[in-house]
């Protein structure tokens, strides 16, 4: 319930069960105790109380947008720090399914750094980074005027027992999903039979990576929605679950990042209480050290990469990034800014060796960024943007180096499914620019994925199972445009394993034909973001039989694991792939 009170000229307390809202010691860096005195604000790290029960956003031009993670509705006022502006807003209670947040957005009349305030203190401010809000989100599908050859084409929608939330491709090629409801599936690309793999604990909403040895690390895991398991579970390869080590705390929405010496660093997600878990964890073998050195709040899911460098980079969501160095005890260290601002629900991809792609997200933009790792000072730097405003899209880096933008929803609600895209887009990293391919026929907003699968197919599916969207027990098979330009090539026989800086063989009828090695690491997504997936090309030489193929040199390159090896012609056409061991 709420109560007026004074606040200016209007004050508001929310009451959640008899005890006031305004009680959120730790949520933010950005509470002080009092309120400010007019044009005064305290420092504000930009990052810093992202998953706070009552939060602020920046969003473009003069829009912010306020999220209620309560059981209750709550009444905030604001202020333009510096000048006379101020208003209040309303924001509905917390829905009770996923993701468990209310919002309302704003819209200032004046530009400045954005305060809110709960019985007239200070909790959370954002500053107005000036970003230029996109134009009108477009329709919300397009059908390509192409031929196959030049749009891809797409497979009619087939059952799927489950929403897929959680997808990752296993080394034997078959296909592990999990859902909020519904029993864990193993899918067979060769036969479309599906195994039910029942779990020992709820696994929705964990972090999912694949361990060197090709098991599949599940971090966290569901409670209730904002409260997570403290569990990692094994998915071992004989498609057998296995309890491993517990975590100090719980994990809602946390990252699993594999790291260059196969231990995984496991980073933000919300706790058994709620609350957000800002210590760093790293699994090893069984075994959990804590980075007590490198406290820090995280938002949900965060795009994060293992660096050439060893050192662990988050990419957003939020403007601000930075570098992880996980030896020892841990550090932070700052990173370069968006350009774009904050891309809450964007998508990230590795799309080459240390560079990164950022697309979409906000409320909603159709702009996209890179960085190049490698260099000495990285700084983002716009690319082309897509012909569509998304959120909640996928970007799936495919065998030619090339990114497909899958799914999403424009607009400017969380999940707003009326606005679905449909039609697919292709990055080329040689231009920046994005092509328009075929459409989809399932509108795929909020816990829809994207899994490049060995055939150089890319599985498309789920949607709902939260935000109140539809729930798509379905999914599409997308055949990307290089499947229909002539023969492929062929790979006969490649090794199991390799090791690092190892030159190995490649069986192949067209070795004279092939121009380009590529190495994809096997996917791993959801919520708009693959933790395992990364790519790079690999040199050789051709002889009559066969082509020898150097391997990776360095494990922060290329950590170890299972990785897809595909072959491409001089017509840019990719074999199927083989899949080898990298250790």
């Amino acid at each position: 319930m709420l109560r007026p009170g004074l606040c200016g000229s209007t004050r508001f307390i929310a009451l959640l069960g008899g005890s006031a809202v305004l009680v959120l010691a730790g949520c933010s860096d950005e509470r002080s105790d009092g309120g400010p005195r007019p044009g005064e604000l305290q420092s504000v790290d930009a990052a810093a109380g992202e998953d706070a029960p009552v939060s602020l956003s920046y969003v473009c031009g003069n829009r912010f947008v306020v999220t209620n993670a309560h059981g209750v509705p709550v009444t905030v006022t604001y202020r333009v720090v510096g000048s006379g502006e101020e208003g209040s807003a309303d924001v509905a209670t917390a829905p009770s399914i996923d993701p468990a947040v209310s919002e309302r957005m704003i819209e200032t009349r004046t530009k400045g750094t954005v305060q809110i305030l709960l019985d007239g203190k200070p909790i959370m401010a954002r500053a107005n980074e000036g970003t230029p809000c996109p134009p009108g989100a477009l329709g919300p599908s397009f059908s390509a005027s192409a031929t196959a050859a030049e749009g891809g084409e797409w497979t009619a929608p087939f059952n799927w027992p489950i929403v897929a939330v959680h997808m990752v491709l296993l080394p034997t090629g078959r296909v592990l999903s999990i859902g909020r409801l519904g029993t864990p599936q193993v899918w067979d690309p060769a036969t479309g039979l599906f195994t039910p793999v029942p779990p020992p604990a709820w696994l929705f909403c964990g972090g999912h990576t694949l361990l060197s040895d090709g098991q599949v690390l599940i971090a966290g895991g569901h409670i209730s929605d904002n409260h997570g398991l403290p569990n990692t579970t094994l998915f071992t390869t004989a498609e057998t679950w296995q309890p491993s080590a517990t975590m100090a705390r719980g994990r809602w929405y946390p990252t699993t990042t594999t790291l260059g010496n196969g231990d995984v660093l496991i980073s933000a997600g919300r706790d058994e209480g709620g609350v957000a878990v800002p210590i760093p964890e790293v699994w090893s073998n069984g075994s959990i050290r804590r980075l007590t050195g490198a406290s820090q709040t995280l938002p949900y899911y965060p795009r994060a990469f293992l660096t050439p460098t060893g050192t662990v980079y988050f990419a957003g969501s939020t403007a601000v990034t930075r570098f992880l160095n996980t030896s020892g005890t841990g550090s932070w260290k700052s990173g370069p800014k968006h350009l774009g601002g904050a891309r809450e629900y964007g998508s990230a991809v590795m799309y080459d060796d240390g560079k990164i792609l950022v697309a979409g997200g906000a409320r909603t933009t159709n702009t996209a960024e890179t960085i190049d790792l490698n260099q000495a000072l990285p700084a983002w730097e716009y690319t082309g943007s897509m012909a569509f405003a998304r959120r909640h899209l996928n970007l799936t880096v495919l065998p030619t180096g090339e990114v497909l933008a899958t799914g999403g929803v424009a607009g400017t609600a969380f999940n707003d499914i009326s606005t679905g895209v449909h039609a697919a887009e292709l990055w080329n990293p040689g231009t920046g620019q994005w092509t328009t391919l075929a459409s989809s026929a399932i509108t795929r907003g909020y816990h829809a994925n994207s899994l490049l699968l060995p055939d150089g197919r890319v599985l498309h599916s789920g949607g709902g199972d939260g935000a109140g969207a539809p729930n798509q027990k379905n999914a599409e098979i997308f055949s990307p445009p290089y499947l229909f330009r002539g023969e492929r090539p062929t790979i006969i026989s490649a090794p199991a394993s390799v090791g690092y800086g190892e030159q190995f063989r490649i069986l192949t009828p067209d070795a004279a034909e092939i121009t380009r090695v590529s190495l994809i690491r096997l996917g791993a997504p959801t919520h708009a973001f693959d933790e395992n997936q990364r790519f790079q090309w690999l040199s050789f030489t051709a002889d009559a039989d066969g082509l020898t193929v150097t391997a990776p040199t360095s494990s922060n390159r290329a950590p170890p694991g299972h990785y897809m090896v595909f072959i491409l012609n001089d017509g840019d056409v990719p074999s199927v792939a083989s899949i080898v061991r990298i250790f």
